[in-house]
């Protein structure tokens, strides 16, 4: 059974944590209802939400908390309106409460493990194919993209393709400066050691 794919909005409790995501590996939702919530249906965590005036985000929270699965994609715009970043669930649900705090900077006690495309690098919004950008549109936390999964995976594998000729180029250029580091002449091996500190 082929993955769904998810829109992602990396704003849990109105603080944008694009960069958190990218360093520890996780996407997370808001919410500090200050328990975990895997045990409870739908209809229970709108009733705990409710005590907490954040019922409308009942659709984000089951979402996340029940139908993301291993194996799915998500798509993460960041808030600077020109990158998107993409990743595939790794986890199931986890609930942090370290973090279960309503306060600013905190409140993202939701969790998923997610392994990065294309070592953390973003792909511009300008560059997205126009049927997808109009999906990003969508002002909400969660999305359901699944409808464009077929373009998704021309992306994935597009970005793999030029991450493979990045390594690729890399490789070629460290070989060129192996041979240069072993010139005779005195100037060149100093000028190609500065390029090598430099990097």
């Amino acid at each position: 059974m082929r993955p769904n794919v998810w829109l992602f909005r990396p704003m849990p409790h109105g603080t944008n944590h694009m960069k958190d995501f990218l360093e520890h590996d996780f996407i997370a939702i808001g919410y500090p209802v200050g328990e975990e919530l895997s045990k409870y249906d739908y209809g229970q965590i709108r009733y705990i939400l409710q005590k907490f005036n954040w019922e409308e985000g009942v659709g984000n929270v089951n979402t996340f908390v029940h139908v993301m699965k291993k194996g799915d994609i998500v798509v993460v715009p960041d808030n600077n309106k020109k990158d998107v970043y993409f990743a595939k669930i790794i986890s199931d649900y986890i609930y942090d409460q370290s973090v279960d705090r309503d306060e600013e900077g905190s409140g993202y006690p939701h969790q998923r493990k997610v392994e990065w495309f294309f070592n953390k690098t973003p792909i511009l919004r300008s560059e997205l194919p126009e049927a997808l950008l109009g999906s990003l549109r969508y002002p909400g936390t969660i999305a359901d993209l699944t409808k464009h999964y077929d373009v998704i995976q021309e992306i994935l594998e597009y970005g793999t393709a030029i991450e493979k000729n990045r390594e690729d180029l890399r490789e070629e250029a460290l070989a060129v400066l192996r041979e240069l580091l072993r010139s005779e002449n005195e100037e060149i091996r100093l000028r190609t050691v500065e390029i090598i500190l430099k990097i």
